[in-house]
């Protein structure tokens, strides 16, 4: 991020990303206009990189004069989301095309990203060798080592390994060692939180996952993993609106599917079935859905009295 006094010398409607890449030394630029009809308040929003002056995201925003601040919470809302989401797409497709021994930390632990939320063994395997690569390069890098927590934590998890054990001690070492580079990075919170889940303490996750939230109020998958952790302590209304403000803040998320099944969650524990099997039947038709969503699906139908259906999620489970 460059502070106001150097991105505002930038003035021209028609940014030169070329010259903001040389003077302020970015890879990216977040730009904006806005026009006045009256009492309408039209605001584009675009980010682009500034290699090859490619706009990666865009969005526009309309608003009466008098809902200005209203908006305003709409735009960062939307900025926050893309540059979580599209920030990373970019890094990865660019990476793709370097040899591996090109890559530096940051193009090695963007593409190990997208692997890792490709929630397979083998993909799961290869974000786990370029999370290693990234802390090899970087030693400070705390983002490597919350991407190493994430990969151990789907190992031990997902049972892709015999020694879960070892993946979950790894998942909380890695933790620790990305909060010990930086405290504040919600990512790293985030994976401290989850690696509870795997000693069965979802009580001591509750802190680490809310400091995530905190640090970044608009970090859907902090959302996301409240919402996973609130039915276990029988709190599903409450669970109910960390799934909606999660998919709400980032609808075309990597944990899109876990967001859908801690919202089916909330319902199970509240016994409403009907809903239950709606959003987990939803969540299991999204791309990433592994194994628990499976579990998940089979025990909604199965509390519904539908068997059948119950049997044939069971079965998705053992192939």
């Amino acid at each position: 991020m460059i502070a106001r006094g150097s991105s505002f010398r930038f003035r021209n409607p028609v940014a030169d990303l070329s010259q903001i890449r040389t003077a302020l030394n970015v890879r990216y630029c977040l730009s904006g206009v806005v026009e006045v009809r009256g009492s309408l308040l039209t605001i584009g929003v675009e980010l682009a990189d500034t290699h090859d002056s490619g706009v990666i995201w865009g969005e526009t925003f309309r608003t009466e004069a008098g809902g200005v601040h209203e908006v305003r919470e709409d735009i960062v809302r939307a900025i926050i989301s893309a540059l979580e989401l599209q920030i990373p797409l970019n890094e990865a497709r660019r990476a793709r095309w370097k040899p591996p021994e090109q890559l530096d930390a940051w193009s090695a632990y963007h593409l190990g990203l997208q692997h890792a939320y490709r929630f397979n063994k083998d993909d799961n395997e290869a974000a786990t060798t370029l999370f290693q690569r990234a802390a090899t390069l970087e030693p400070t890098f705390a983002r490597a080592y919350a991407g190493l927590s994430f990969t151990r934590f789907q190992d031990a998890f997902l049972h892709y390994t015999p020694d879960v054990e070892a993946a979950t001690a790894d998942a909380r070492r890695y933790a620790e060692l990305s909060l010990e580079h930086d405290p504040l990075d919600p990512f790293g919170n985030f994976t401290m939180g989850r690696s509870f889940w795997l000693r069965g303490d979802i009580e001591s996750s509750v802190p680490w996952l809310d400091r995530a939230n905190t640090l970044n109020p608009n970090y859907a998958q902090g959302r996301y993993a409240r919402a996973f952790t609130d039915p276990l302590l029988g709190e599903g209304d409450r669970a109910q609106v960390y799934a909606d403000t999660a998919m709400a803040l980032s609808p075309l998320d990597p944990l899109l599917y876990a967001m859908q099944a801690g919202r089916a969650f909330s319902h199970l524990v509240r016994d409403d079935l009907d809903n239950g099997v709606v959003w987990i039947d939803r969540a299991r038709r999204s791309p990433g859905a592994h194994v628990l969503i499976d579990m998940i699906a089979a025990l909604a139908h199965g509390l519904r009295g539908e068997e059948e259906q119950a049997r044939a999620w069971r079965a998705s489970r053992r192939r």
